[in-house]
């Protein structure tokens, strides 16, 4: 059976042993004419900042262990009290900014 018929926008082809070389012939010389050609890039003064700010974030940590620290020895010895009301709070601001409300 013959599925190339029932995908829609597909358009049926005979090609020949020959087409199906002469295809590929042409790729092959499309591909090495990319291959030879001196084609170059250069960037911005902007993408190079964005560059230097990506790789710097890169290398920062992921972490701040000057705030993390004081939090982890107040939850270690049970005196880490939640402000509940200050939670819901910056949850709704984080919602209304979010969804623009």
């Amino acid at each position: 059976m013959d599925i190339k018929s029932l995908v829609p926008g597909h358009t049926k082809t005979n090609l020949s042993r020959s087409d199906k070389a002469k295809k590929k012939s042409a790729s092959s010389d499309a591909s090495s004419a990319a291959a030879e050609s001196d084609d170059s890039v250069s960037l911005t003064g902007a993408a190079s900042k964005i560059g230097a700010l990506v790789a710097q974030m890169k290398a920062a940590p992921v972490v701040d262990p000057d705030r993390v620290s004081p939090v982890k020895e107040k939850m270690d010895k049970g005196e880490y009290d939640i402000d509940y009301e200050r939670v819901a709070n910056k949850m709704l601001d984080f919602e209304s900014s979010y969804y623009g409300y």
